[in-house]
C-alpha cells in the first residue's frame, strides 16, 4: 500500500514540480506553460513504474521526494531570476 501510495503521490508531485522547473525555464506565456504540462504527463508513467521498481517503498520514496524538492528548488530560483 506504501508503495502504490509513492507511485500516485510521490509520481504527480515529481511531475508537476518538473514540469513547473520547465516552465520556469521557458519564461512566462502560454507555450512554457504548455510545454510543461506535457512534460508533466510525459514523466508522470516513468516516475509509477520506477517506484514500483525500486527495491523499497522506502527508497521510492526518498528518490521521488528528492527529485522533487530539487526541481521545486531549481523552478523557484529560475522563476526568480527571470
Amino acid at each position: 500500500m506504501n508503495r502504490i501510495a509513492a507511485a500516485i503521490i510521490g509520481g504527480y508531485l515529481f511531475a508537476s514540480t518538473a514540469g513547473a522547473l520547465l516552465s520556469a525555464l521557458n519564461g512566462p506565456g502560454s507555450d512554457a506553460m504548455l510545454g510543461g504540462a506535457l512534460l508533466g504527463l510525459a514523466l508522470y508513467a516513468p516516475a509509477i513504474i520506477w517506484a514500483f521498481a525500486t527495491h523499497s517503498a522506502r527508497r521510492a520514496w526518498a528518490g521521488l521526494l528528492g527529485a522533487s524538492f530539487s526541481f521545486a528548488v531549481l523552478a523557484a530560483v529560475a522563476g526568480a531570476s527571470s
